[in-house]
């Protein structure tokens, strides 16, 4: 085994991921507001193995305004990232892409 281990996204833990954030959605918007810390808490939890090679804080910020949810994604300008984000946001479902978008910033 190599020592280095590989920089690649969970694809299992980013299925795993979109299927918690579709079945707990309306827990999410009820609570973004009054109990943000809640469900930024809980997201991290979900969102953190599917980026198991990256140690720091992962960063995001969600808001939900006029039946229209924003999921922005701080990649920090790393690349693996920035192409590990991009793939989780092709595997949003259609589902909850009618009415959340995935945001990637810097």
């Amino acid at each position: 085994m190599s020592l280095w281990a590989k920089k690649e996204m969970d694809l299992t833990a980013a299925k795993q991921f979109w299927k918690w954030f579709d079945e707990n959605e309306q827990w999410i918007i009820e609570n973004i507001k009054t109990n943000g810390m809640d469900v930024v808490w809980a997201v991290d939890a979900q969102i953190k193995p599917v980026f198991p090679y990256f140690r720091k804080e992962l960063e995001f910020q969600l808001g939900y305004n006029d039946g229209v949810g924003e999921f922005f994604f701080f990649h920090f300008g790393n690349r693996n990232l920035i192409s590990d984000a991009e793939k989780l946001k092709e595997l949003m479902p259609e589902s909850l892409r009618e009415h959340w978008k995935f945001i990637l910033e810097k």
